[in-house]
């Protein structure tokens, strides 16, 4: 039996310990313990450079030098995965990964603990690790318990909004829609740069997706196709609420059916409006609330203020809140009504992991008690998101094109 570990654990060690703990590891730890590490996908290139072979060249029949950084960890875990062991310590694992390869090796590690032990080195209080673990800190030669929040990267924590149900809406949309949005084939250029090559994506009524990308992708053109914002989409074949673009749709019909987020819509809000405006406002598709409101929209407002913690500030100036209570009041305004469609974008960008974390909190939570399909927008996955489907964007030299993950 390992004499070290008997539960799932967290470690947080500083970078120039590295040495000193692998020391510590070879001499506490029993031979069923294996060790991932880049030093040791190092010494793999090693061996494969003297020896024109390795293990990984036998198993995925590709050299790890021919490798990126990510699919080296990928073939490199999969292979000590297939040694079962008892015990797996997996160190600088999640460093220099893309959304695809992210996502690929939180599902092995979710997979490999449900029967083995895993172990989790970090090096920063930030990085994401696992749930229901021992969490430790490496103090030169032994461990002690460490007490500190540690976020997790696959975590399923209850909510931080668990206490407080998602507020019912008196506005009344048609939710039997048969396409609720569909893009086929569409590809979209300015000037002679094609910024979207053949996209093919299809999302129906109830469903949460993440879409990803990174900077630069078309991640914004899309959106603005969906939204009616461009022109560009006129002429495609892209089908919104039943109706085909160009035909018989209205803008101002299509935008009523959409709660749309993102983080430059604060700069529209410059006046001195309260807490309990700014989520009334989202009742009547208005910068700031400028009519006696009803009594009933009232009501809901407070709901989503209490739902959303602020209840206390609800007269607030909006504009005094933090950053993360902001992001918050507004995916309140956007929701409302339950719109048929949510489109959030980038929700969580320029705020810190305890923020981030409450913020995909909520999303999670409107996605499980709503009907409102959302459409989550970032540039790489996003930790604790819980979302049916992705849909990538990956930058191509003649366009990006979508892909499902």
């Amino acid at each position: 039996m390992n004499k070290l570990f008997v539960e799932h654990a967290v470690i947080l060690l500083e970078k120039d310990q590295k040495l000193k703990f692998e020391s510590f590891l070879l001499k506490n730890s029993s031979k069923e313990t294996t060790y991932f590490s880049v030093s040791y996908i190092n010494k793999l290139v090693e061996e494969e450079s003297k020896r024109d072979t390795s293990v990984i060249i036998e198993r995925e029949g590709q050299a790890l030098r021919s490798m990126s950084s990510g699919e080296r960890k990928i073939a490199v875990l999969k292979y000590l995965l297939s040694l079962h062991p008892k015990v797996l310590v997996v160190d600088t694992i999640h460093e220099n990964l893309d959304a695809k390869n992210l996502l690929l090796i939180n599902t092995l590690l979710r997979e490999y603990s449900e029967s083995g032990i895993l172990v989790q080195l970090i090096t920063r209080e930030t990085k994401p690790v696992l749930p229901n673990a021992a969490h430790w800190i490496f103090k030169e030669v032994f461990l002690e318990p460490y007490h500190k929040k540690i976020t997790s990267f696959f975590s399923k924590e209850k909510s931080a909004f668990a206490k407080v149900k998602i507020p019912k809406t008196t506005t009344e949309y048609t939710y039997d829609y048969n396409l609720l949005v569909k893009l086929t084939d569409v590809t979209i250029k300015f000037f002679d740069k094609v910024v979207l090559k053949k996209i093919n994506w299809e999302i129906d009524l109830g469903e949460f997706w993440q879409l990803v990308g990174e900077n630069g992708s078309g991640k914004t053109t899309l959106l603005s196709l969906i939204t009616g914002d461009s022109h560009k989409a006129y002429g495609q074949n892209i089908i919104l609420f039943d109706k085909l673009k160009g035909t018989e749709e209205n803008v101002w019909e299509i935008k009523q059916k959409i709660g749309y987020f993102t983080p430059n819509i604060t700069e529209l809000f410059n006046r001195r409006h309260s807490v309990l405006h700014m989520v009334l406002s989202g009742f009547y598709d208005s910068i700031g609330l400028y009519v006696k409101p009803l009594d009933r929209h009232v009501i809901l407002a407070k709901e989503w203020i209490e739902l959303i913690g602020l209840t206390e500030s609800m007269n607030s100036t909006f504009m005094t809140l933090p950053l993360s209570q902001q992001r918050m009041v507004l995916i309140a305004r956007a929701m409302v009504k339950h719109p048929p469609l949510l489109i959030l974008d980038e929700p969580t960008s320029g705020l810190d992991a305890s923020s981030t974390q409450l913020i995909v909190s909520l999303i999670n939570k409107i996605a499980q008690e709503t009907k409102t399909t959302i459409i989550y927008v970032s540039h790489r996955m996003e930790t604790g998101l819980t979302p049916d489907k992705t849909y990538e964007l990956s930058k191509t030299a003649d366009g990006s094109v979508g892909n499902i993950l």
